[in-house]
């Protein structure tokens, strides 16, 4: 499915892409404005537009530091210490991504973000399998994240510091997340137990204070932190320091260092 409703020619013969491009100066003056018209409309921009951080080497440091708190935090979590190591491996891997932006949002950890360059879309195309194999072995130059996805996290963290959240309430957050089941888990019963535990233990602590709405709003947190895309968050804070090396094995190495 298309990421938006942009209009593709279907003229036999005359549809590819390459054609189109080629042939683009062909285009009568008004085929030239409707079609830079619609480009200019175009939802999916946005998806296309790569950005990285303004100021890598402190942002990603605080990035880092702060995923370091956090695996501090979880490790002395005691119903997460009992755990089988393997089952703590599959936890960590699965909420590492949410449990940073958590900690971001903790921390007042901000950033700015730069337009990275990307080959066009024809250059792409004419040099496809040559530049595949270079960028593939030179991944260090990452090109950058979707500035959708970008403005997703940055937006979220302006609404949760909005919010002012607790110490405590962070705590029981983080419980919520760490604690949701993945596929072959050991003691999945009763990991989920901890994470229905984690929920109502923070949704009551909020109803001790009397403010029924922020229950509410602490549900659209966490719902939007489980449905955080951690490939954007890597390609963020940790992709640029990684390269090529994988991001799981990269945050097990952290989440070991003692």
């Amino acid at each position: 499915m298309s990421c938006c409703e942009c209009k593709v020619t279907q003229d036999t013969g005359h549809g590819s892409i390459l054609y189109s491009i080629l042939n683009r100066d062909a285009l009568c003056p008004q085929a030239r404005e409707d079609t830079t018209a619609a480009h200019r409309c175009c939802s999916c921009a946005s998806m296309r537009k790569l950005v990285a951080i303004r100021a890598p080497q402190s942002v990603i440091r605080a990035a880092c530091e702060v995923l370091l708190k956090t695996f501090r935090f979880v490790k002395n979590v005691p119903c997460f210490r009992g755990l089988p190591a393997d089952d703590q491996l599959r936890l960590v891997r699965n909420s590492w991504a949410p449990l940073l932006l958590l900690g971001l949002v903790q921390d007042s950890v901000d950033f700015d973000t730069v337009e990275t360059q990307k080959p066009s879309l024809l250059h792409e195309i004419l040099t496809h399998d040559a530049d595949r194999r270079e960028r593939t072995a030179g991944a260090a130059q990452h090109p950058g994240v979707p500035l959708c996805d970008v403005q997703s996290i940055q937006m979220f963290l302006v609404k949760c510091r909005g919010l002012t959240i607790t110490v405590k309430e962070h705590a029981f957050l983080k419980g919520a997340i760490l604690f949701t089941p993945v596929p072959e888990l050991e003691c999945q019963e009763y990991i989920h137990a901890l994470q229905r535990e984690a929920e109502r233990a923070l949704y009551e602590h909020v109803g001790n204070r009397g403010n029924a709405s922020r229950s509410g709003k602490l549900r659209v947190v966490l719902s939007t932190l489980r449905a955080v895309d951690p490939d954007a968050v890597a390609g963020l804070f940790l992709r640029p320091v990684t390269g090529t090396s994988s991001i799981d094995e990269h945050v097990l190495a952290m989440f070991c260092e003692r």
